[in-house]
């Protein structure tokens, strides 16, 4: 996106009118990568959608900064968790939205507009060149594979979705992160995980491992500041040339 390089200025990067705060920093042995807002561009907006669609099913109107709020708060957990959350003044209403939410992201033009993030190609093979490279979400695994096989991304080793696992276990719960840490023998610390929203960086300190943030999905600058990552890239390129 045109950047001019990085000036260092007592401990931060500035990529034109962005303030990158970063700390000191090792190559990575391994780097996990969240999958929508950080690969995928369309599918936060279309998961938002389907939450939205939802809500209008059960009757439910929501002020839209209220609805966004709660998405976010909720954001990786399953989706009867998160409509709990949404719907925190009509409980009675949360299985028959849920039952609305699972028929709309599980059609298949649910990822009509779906699409890989310009420079995340070149970014994963640069990155695979040096390091393992793993997708830690919670997207559905066949759908990442589906979808990294359209784009002709290679380079990534690993996939580990909690999309299925127990609800105590999915995000912002270490426990996918850790199996792909477990999985290549890599110590937490020479981790990144790479992430678009706050949830992510939660789950990285959990874990142990070191928070990045992108801006391709619903991180800004401000927030990523203050949850003190180690690295803010505009997109998942800037920071593979940053740390490879």
């Amino acid at each position: 996106h045109g950047l001019a390089p990085p000036r260092h200025n007592s401990g931060f990067f500035i990529f034109s009118n962005h303030l990158l705060h970063c700390q000191p920093m090792n190559t990575p042995k391994l780097v996990a990568l969240d999958f929508d807002g950080v690969v995928v561009t369309g599918s936060n907006e279309a998961y938002f959608d389907a939450y939205h669609m939802a809500l209008e099913a059960v009757g439910v109107e929501l002020d839209p900064k209220v609805e966004h709020d709660r998405i976010i708060q909720g954001w990786g957990s399953g989706h009867i968790e998160q409509l709990e959350i949404i719907l925190a003044e009509h409980p009675d209403l949360v299985e028959r939205a849920g039952v609305v939410w699972l028929q709309l992201v599980e059609a298949p033009q649910f990822w009509d507009d779906v699409s890989i993030i310009d420079g995340c190609k070149e970014a994963i093979k640069l990155m695979a060149g040096s390091a393992h490279v793993a997708v830690v979400s919670g997207t559905r695994p066949h759908r990442i594979e589906e979808i990294l096989k359209q784009g002709g991304i290679g380079g990534v080793s690993a996939i580990y979705s909690s999309y299925d696992v127990e609800s105590k276990l999915k995000k912002p719960h270490p426990h996918t992160l850790e199996l792909a840490l477990k999985k290549f023998g890599v110590q937490p610390q020479d981790t990144i995980y790479v992430g678009d929203m706050v949830n992510d960086i939660v789950m990285s300190r959990a874990a142990g491992t070191r928070p990045v943030a992108v801006l391709t999905g619903e991180l800004d600058v401000p927030t990523a500041q203050s949850h003190d990552v180690e690295f803010i890239g505009e997109n998942l390129l800037a920071v593979a040339k940053e740390y490879f």
